[in-house]
């Protein structure tokens, strides 16, 4: 009898017999939503109906579906969930070692120990309880291209989705990429930039020269040496062949030409990323035509010493931005200057100590404003870009897009940046990037027009599942399940 009882029993009730009861629908409708289909496509109050991992239907007067649990978004906005194009998301940080031996030989020491792994996988470093996947979700961001942490080649990326269980449930797209930076080894080499540079450059010509060895042998074996497997080498095939690109990452102008030398001299498929001082590039980048990925990494104002700090504990401090180049002279800054900056100002004497040090504020300033305005000004010279996470904290990166918005990004070039753009440059715009039917139910359900300030985000699907951030609240009625 009670069998009978609970078979007949509505979904709800049955859900109050235990709180272990699991979630019996993957079917959800947004009802009556603005939804931003893609940067300038905009439906106003529509319904969204996501279903079983996709975006099902989209429309004023679409059916919902009877088991559907309905949600009134009629004060909310719909967005194609963000897309981070680089990210150490989900890999926890090592830890660094302390005492490390020296190497017997410093000038040729083994890969492993100067940072040379293009054979590792981040798949198999992948950890679903690493905080910075909650709080990048928190943010609206439901995927991220990862890669591991290391010097000059740390390993293959790949696409992951910023929630699940399981390290294999995260994974949307493996061996994605194959990951570099001019980061050398420590008391070996290469442990400069140049050095970065020609080791790159031997490793490559090194690993054609071993395909083509390797291709020989496959043809006819016939009187040849078998070829010694090198993990280093192979790893590089898919780049030799163009089928993975290098995403390289940099930190400052001179890296960025740097990196686009290597790809002119090596001819290698390039996703150039963190473009720190882009502004001072801009005709290079247009010229080498390759994907963009700008870093929400931005420089944050000096610390006010408090009272009795010296002005040394004051340099010291990690707060203070980046300061510009040797090769930036005064004539080269932008024209809009601060009042109070002299580029001309010369003391003679520790009586200026004060006048040279506001002077020095000022400077600093105007040079972060060119930080803040560097999107703008990549989407002033024509420029398309994603964005990546890679060198910022998670907690800052909503704040820092909206910076960049408030210093002359458009809007709508913002939303592309995280949304169509790095879809495009993944290889996965036909499931991702836009709100659309057929596509994989990533989106963020904020409380208004997501770079306003006060807009929260309340909802955020990841492969069609709910997820609600921790400090969201309460989003107020919620219809029952009808038949319809």
């Amino acid at each position: 009898m009670l069998l009978t009882v609970l078979m007949w029993m509505p979904s709800g009730a049955q859900a109050q017999l235990s709180e272990d009861v699991p979630q019996v629908t993957r079917t959800y409708a947004l009802e009556h939503a603005r939804v931003v289909q893609a940067p300038g496509r905009v439906l106003e109050r529509a319904t969204v109906i996501v279903r079983d991992g996709l975006i099902a239907a989209i429309g004023p007067n679409v059916s919902i579906p009877f088991d559907a649990e309905r949600i009134a978004a009629d004060s909310l906005v719909i967005y194609a969930g963000f897309i981070d194009g680089l990210s150490h998301a989900g890999i926890p940080e090592p830890e660094q070692p302390r005492n490390q031996p020296r190497p017997d030989d410093p000038g040729n020491p083994p890969d492993e120990e100067a940072g040379i792994q293009p054979e590792r996988d981040v798949r198999t470093l992948l950890d679903p309880k690493e905080k910075s996947l909650a709080t990048l979700r928190n943010a609206g961001f439901t995927v991220a291209h990862v890669v591991p942490y290391g010097q000059m080649l740390p390993g293959t990326g790949a696409v992951i989705l910023l929630a699940g269980d399981d390290p294999k449930a995260l994974v949307l797209k493996g061996d994605a990429s194959l990951f570099a930076q001019f980061t050398g080894a420590r008391r070996m080499y290469p442990a400069t930039d140049m050095a970065v540079m020609s080791k790159l450059r031997q490793l490559y010509r090194e690993a054609g020269r071993r395909q083509l060895m390797e291709t020989r042998y496959a043809e006819d074996p016939t009187g040849l040496e078998r070829p010694e497997y090198d993990p280093a080498h192979y790893a590089l095939f898919p780049v030799l062949d163009g089928e993975k690109p290098v995403y390289f990452h940099t930190e400052n102008a001179l890296d960025l030409h740097r990196a686009l030398d290597l790809r002119q001299r090596l001819g290698f498929p390039l996703v150039l990323t963190g473009l720190s001082q882009s502004f001072d590039a801009v005709d290079a980048l247009k010229q080498a035509d390759v994907p963009l990925l700008l870093t929400l990494d931005l420089p944050e104002a000096p610390q006010t010493p408090r009272e009795g700090q010296d002005d040394a504990a004051e340099t010291d401090s990690t707060e203070t931005p980046p300061t510009m180049g040797p090769t930036d002279e005064a004539e080269e800054l932008p024209q809009a200057q601060p009042p109070d900056y002299n580029p001309d100002l010369r003391t003679r004497s520790f009586e200026d100590a004060e006048a040279e040090k506001k002077n020095l504020e000022a400077r600093q300033e105007m040079t972060r404003e060119q930080y803040f305005a560097s999107a703008a000004t990549l989407h002033d010279a024509g420029l398309r870009f994603g964005f990546t996470t890679l060198d910022a904290k998670p907690e800052d990166v909503m704040k820092n897009l909206r910076k960049m918005v408030e210093h002359g990004l458009p809007e709508d070039a913002a939303l592309a940046a995280l949304t169509t753009t790095p879809a495009e440059i993944l290889g996965l715009s036909a499931s991702l990037g836009t709100v659309e039917p057929g596509k994989m139910a990533n989106l963020v359900v904020a409380s208004g027009p997501i770079f306003e300030e006060d807009t929260k985000v309340r909802y955020v699907f990841i492969d069609g599942q709910k997820y609600e951030p921790a400090s969201a609240p309460a989003t107020g009625r919620r219809r029952p399940a009808t038949r319809n």
